[in-house]
């Protein structure tokens, strides 16, 4: 069923409102290659919903719909990003195939049609795929949330996973902290950093410093390098026990220089939270925390978007109850102050913000409404007024050679993931050997020699070679030669000089990866 559009303020201004009266709820949103935007998000109540992809033009106006799933299993895609090919990715959580829900990743072509799709299975526990970016080389790497089963419960509660454009697994990390003072973490956004790693913005419990029982929530961020290695981590307002809060999302300034985080400020002595920026250096180092606005029980600062080097659009909520909420568009400068304000209106849920191609804020949001949720897309001006209609021609969904049709794509042929072996499950500890696989010499110049002890004979494997940046590497096949394990030699004399990761793999699992060096 096509979803429902409407411009609420005639054929002038830019509001529009989808699936009416039909109980919908939107999830994400992204401004697509043709600067036309695709939707993300589920009608229906209960267990009965059907989810659904929209494309629009740039006026908000539908193009095509993709349903997905049926009503008999559960599927929900919580993020989505989308690449320069026009190549769309899905992240959420499905109970095709466990009751208790499974992460599953899909890929979508440019003509949205699906490619392929890939499940975590991990039987009786509920676990999911959150927020997903999608790579330089046509790839994508998502976090997974709570893959641990206990006992204990506190395992594996954040994790990263890295697939290839084709679909393979090339790695999946998870990070539990060798601080025991962290409990609880909750993974919030994904960020590619200006190194080709990764910073995963969330939030845990930490200690009291004065007390062996109490927790506070504090903004947690974990940076890795390109193959998910930890790097560091940094728990704000972890000395003391007067401030903590929640980390929504995570931006990087123009220059590629500084991370300003979105949160909510907590100030525990007033029971006040409020919405604020967090300025981080490269290193995960505190520079600064800028509140917005000050003196209410409920605040926070969801999404915020760098419009220029001095000012940035951002969602911004605060309230003493929860009915009594003001949801406002914000333009602030870099210290928080704030420059312009509209309020958004009454009764506004979720909210995500994109800066489009022109520098318009792009707001997409629920809005409870005689106790049903709609949904709506809206864009406004850097004035914070509702932008007008575009009339000039625009040229949607060219990197598709025929038109796209608006059907329903079935959740079925997922390739399994089972008993993927984690190559670090400690944050910070990392012996080079990454279970069983050695590398030699290392660093090399023209030939790898590579073992793994412990495989079965008589199975295939695979060993490929990736980039930094996740590139699948330009070498002659390697054949492995039975022996003591399972042994290759491997020309690398035609890659440049820097870091690389052999993976091997047996059908979709990984077994084992490790890191190796080329010098000339």
């Amino acid at each position: 069923m096509m979803g429902f559009h409407q411009n609420l303020h005639g054929q002038s201004r830019w509001i529009n409102l989808y699936f009416g009266n039909e109980n919908t709820q939107g999830e994400d949103m992204k401004e697509y290659y043709d600067n036309g935007y695709l939707l993300t998000g589920k009608h229906g109540s209960g267990y009965v919903q059907f989810l659904w992809l929209i494309k629009t033009n740039v006026n908000g106006q539908v193009l095509w719909e993709k349903t997905f799933g049926e009503p008999n299993s559960l599927l929900s895609f919580y993020f989505m990003d989308v690449n320069r090919l026009g190549e769309i990715y899905l992240s959420g959580a499905t109970s095709y195939y466990d009751p208790y829900r499974d992460p599953i990743i899909m890929k979508l072509n440019a003509c949205g049609e699906k490619e392929w799709c890939r499940v975590f299975n991990i039987p009786n526990h509920f676990d999911y795929a959150h927020s997903i970016v999608a790579t330089d080389d046509g790839g994508c790497a998502v976090i997974l949330r709570y893959t641990g089963v206990p006992p204990p419960p506190q395992t594996d509660r954040i994790c990263l996973a890295r697939f290839a454009p084709e679909g393979n697994l090339l790695w999946k990390q998870c990070y539990n902290s060798t601080d025991t003072n962290i409990v609880n973490e909750d993974s919030r956004n994904l960020l590619i950093t200006p190194d080709s790693g990764f910073l995963i913005t969330a939030t845990c419990g930490y200690l009291d410093v004065d007390s062996t029982q109490m927790y506070w929530p504090k903004q947690y961020f974990i940076k890795t390098d390109s193959f998910g290695n930890f790097e560091w981590e940094t728990v704000v307002h972890s000395d003391n026990n007067l401030a903590g809060g929640d980390a929504w999302t995570t931006t990087l300034n123009p220059d590629s220089s500084y991370y300003y985080s979105s949160v909510s400020h907590y100030y525990f002595e007033t029971n006040f939270s409020s919405p604020a920026l967090i300025k981080l250096d490269l290193e995960g180092n505190v520079i600064a925390i800028y509140d917005i606005v000050i003196g209410y029980i409920n605040g926070g600062l969801t999404y915020a978007q760098f419009i220029n080097d001095s000012t940035l659009a951002a969602s911004c909520v605060y309230g003493n109850s929860q009915n009594n909420i003001v949801t406002l568009s914000v333009i602030i400068d870099t210290t928080g102050n704030i420059i312009n304000s509209i309020n958004l209106g009454p009764n506004i849920q979720d909210k995500v913000l994109e800066l489009t191609y022109d520098k318009k804020l792009l707001y997409f949001y629920d809005v409870l409404q005689n106790d049903q949720f709609n949904i709506y897309l809206r864009k406004m001006n850097q004035n914070l007024e509702d932008d007008t209609i575009y009339t000039m021609p625009f040229t949607y969904d060219s990197l598709c050679p025929y038109q796209i049709l608006s059907d329903t794509i079935v959740q079925d042929d997922c390739g399994l993931i089972v008993g993927i072996e984690e190559e670090d499950k400690t944050v910070g500890k990392y012996d080079g050997k990454m279970g069983g696989m050695e590398v030699w010499p290392n660093p090399c110049r023209e030939m790898l020699n590579v073992e793994c002890l412990m495989l079965n004979e008589g199975k295939d494997y695979n060993l490929s070679i990736y980039d930094i940046f996740g590139r699948l590497a330009p070498i002659p096949s390697p054949s492995p030669t039975r022996g003591k394990g399972d042994s290759w030699v491997i020309d690398v004399s035609a890659l440049p000089p820097g870091i690389y990761l052999a993976v091997l793999r047996e059908g979709l699992s990984i077994l084992t990866s490790t890191k190796f060096i080329i010098a000339r």
